[in-house]
């Protein structure tokens, strides 16, 4: 008997820690504590508050024994050597059945639920799209990863397409599934949200991705009331603190 079909999964990729020639951003900052707990566990656990996502996956290739044997709380772990994103993506969705895939790289401490369930009930409401993300005003697919406040979501099935010619795809350590999907073979429906206009700024950046970053993260943690506060009140902390705006707006540049 089939299994029933989860709706949407939630897959945290730590990269590819087998190439020794790339540097791993997970491998310098997924085990350090944030607010009290590892990143990868912050991340997860934001993530599994979204009302839409019924697992939560964390995917890897090559991952250390650390990783693999943490024990994170309700969250499913794949290590797939040698592998590409869509790969390990894929993987996950074949695990669970799930009919959509929200990809997050694990490097988003205040990832947002809401702005992951807006993002999936779109596509949920589709009955022929591919692929649903945010952008800014720009059109800039990098000014999102910067932001680090949203993933992106994918059909399980459009996965699968692009895993037939994932040695075609552009290098998985860079650019995003709208990136590869608009330079894939074959055609794919994709559609995007308009970010709030709130977030539509070059000087907010939430991505962990240099210790400054690590830095700031560490301070809007110690600064926020709430640990579990939308991300309404993390923008407006930045916005309040023009140094902290021109150092992000820096980094972004």
């Amino acid at each position: 008997m089939p299994l029933a079909s989860t709706p949407a999964i939630a897959v945290i990729d730590l990269g590819d820690f087998s190439n020794t020639g790339s540097p791993q951003i997970a491998a310098r900052f997924a085990c350090r504590k944030l607010g009290g707990q590892t990143l990868i566990n912050r991340i997860s656990r934001r993530l599994s508050e979204c009302e839409l996502v019924e697992r939560v996956f964390i995917v890897g290739a090559g991952l250390p024994s650390k990783i693999l044997t943490s024990g994170f709380a309700g969250v499913d772990c794949i290590d797939l050597p040698n592998s590409h994103v869509c790969e390990r993506l894929c993987e996950a969705a074949d695990a669970s059945n799930a009919e959509w895939v929200v990809y997050v790289p694990a490097n988003r401490p205040f990832i947002d639920p809401t702005l992951i369930d807006q993002m999936l009930a779109k596509a949920c409401r589709s009955n022929s799209c591919d692929y649903v993300g945010y952008r800014t005003q720009t059109g800039d697919p990098s000014a999102m990863d910067k932001l680090g406040l949203t993933g992106e979501v994918c059909h399980a099935d459009t996965l699968r397409r692009l895993r037939r010619n994932v040695d075609r795809l552009a290098d998985p350590s860079v650019g995003s599934l709208a990136a590869w999907l608009m330079t894939a073979p074959g055609a794919y429906h994709l559609k995007f949200i308009p970010i709030p206009e709130k977030l539509n700024r070059d000087d907010l950046r939430f991505s962990i991705e240099v210790e400054a970053d690590w830095d700031d993260a560490e301070m809007l943690c110690e600064t926020l009331q709430e640990a579990d506060s939308q991300w309404q009140e993390l923008a407006q902390l930045v916005l309040a603190n023009a140094d902290l705006r021109d150092a992000m707006a820096h980094r972004n540049s």
